[in-house]
């Protein structure tokens, strides 16, 4: 090549070194300026978009929560229905369980004479002196009738008497003036609401 040729030839390559260079810095500028601007641009977006996940997933866990506790409530009510209905269902196969313990109860003499003596006492207890009546089944016995009198022993103003009554098939009913304390197996059942207590007090005990 021709020396004289060769300093613009120079001269034309280093020029486009620069202009290339001055190109690779203005496209990573201009590349820098856009990533900013897109960043610019973005978080604001996402600041948005995390604003509303955190609503939607706030919400999502409020609601969560009411069908819980709406879950739970029901679950309960439907408990306690249960255990009503289970408990309601235990005191009545009890009852009559009871009455034929009661009497039975009766018909054995050990445990009917506990039961006259307990009735004789609580008369004392609870009946004013006056003209008592003691209606009794048909077959109990007159040496268990002095018994029964006996238990009472003497009380001033008390004038007692007894009645075989055909309905009666255990248990004695004691009248005196107004007042009448039922010992008879339907008497001592008769307050439902405290015999059932005493069941279910018993089959929680179980």
């Amino acid at each position: 090549m021709n020396p004289a040729n060769l300093i613009p030839a120079l001269q034309s390559h280093a020029l486009a070194h620069e202009i290339e260079r001055q190109l690779k810095n203005e496209t990573s500028a201009a590349i820098a300026t856009a990533e900013s601007d897109a960043r610019a641009i973005i978080a604001p977006a996402r600041a948005d978009a995390r604003g509303r996940v955190h609503t939607a997933i706030m919400e999502l866990r409020r609601e969560g929560a009411s069908r819980l506790a709406r879950a739970t409530a029901q679950r309960e009510t439907e408990q306690r229905a249960r255990a009503q209905r289970l408990a309601a269902q235990a005191v009545g196969d009890a009852l009559p369980l009871l009455r034929e313990e009661l009497e039975a109860r009766w018909r054995d003499q050990q445990n009917r004479r506990q039961w006259t003596d307990a009735v004789a006492r609580l008369c004392v207890l609870r009946l004013r002196p006056g003209a008592w009546r003691i209606e009794h089944p048909p077959d109990w016995s007159e040496p268990e009738q002095r018994d029964f009198a006996a238990t009472i022993g003497e009380r001033d103003g008390v004038e007692i008497s007894f009645k075989a009554d055909s309905d009666l098939k255990s248990g004695l009913r004691i009248k005196a003036d107004q007042a009448v304390f039922d010992a008879t197996p339907q008497g001592l059942l008769a307050d439902g609401r405290t015999i059932a207590a005493m069941i279910l007090d018993d089959l929680e005990q179980e």
